[in-house]
Parts: C-alpha cells; structure tokens; sequence
C-alpha cells in the first residue's frame, strides 16, 4: 500500500511560507489573490482546520461553506493562515466579530 497525502513540491511551498511567517517577512501584496474565509472557526480535531464562507477560492468559487486542510500557521493580526494548500485571508471570525 502507497500512501501520500500531499507532493513533495506542495510541502515545499509551504515549508518557504512558514519560513517568511517565521522572519516576520509577509507582505501584504502577497495575498491579493488568496481566497478569503469569512465567518471561520477552528475544528476541533486531532489536526487544526478552518471552517468558515469561502470568497474567491480558485477550485471552490464563493459563497460556499467548506472545511479547509490542515492549519499550519495562523496570525489573527495580520488576518493570514496557511493551511497545507493554500493561505487564506481571514475575514470577520464566527467566534469573535474580528480577524
């Protein structure tokens, strides 16, 4: 049995984002195109994920409510999470009215 759950250049862009998020070097320009999730919240599961209404997801469209893959990193202040696939612009949070 083969098992892979995501490929190899998939993880490396991820690992160069956590490395930006980690120097302190995210520009905002960057996120422009990144979908954003309004009314999200965290999952409750053995991994973090977000739930929330898409907006401008190049597979998902808008308006639908999705669950998204695992979170690695999160800044509720700057309104940004990387999750394996993708980052996310964070809109307004179900839980607190804010980022």
């Amino acid at each position: 049995m083969k098992l892979q759950y995501a490929p190899a250049d998939t993880l490396s862009r991820l690992v160069e984002d956590l490395r930006l998020a980690e120097t302190g070097s995210l520009s905002g320009s960057d996120f422009s195109d990144s979908p954003i999730l309004y009314s999200h919240r965290i999952i409750p599961l053995s991994v973090g994920m977000l739930q929330g209404v898409v907006e401008g997801h190049p597979k998902l469209g808008t308006g639908r409510d999705i669950t998204t893959s695992q979170v690695f990193f999160i800044d509720t202040d700057l309104g940004l999470a990387r999750t394996l696939s993708r980052w996310y612009r964070l809109g307004v949070s179900a839980q607190t009215g804010r980022c």
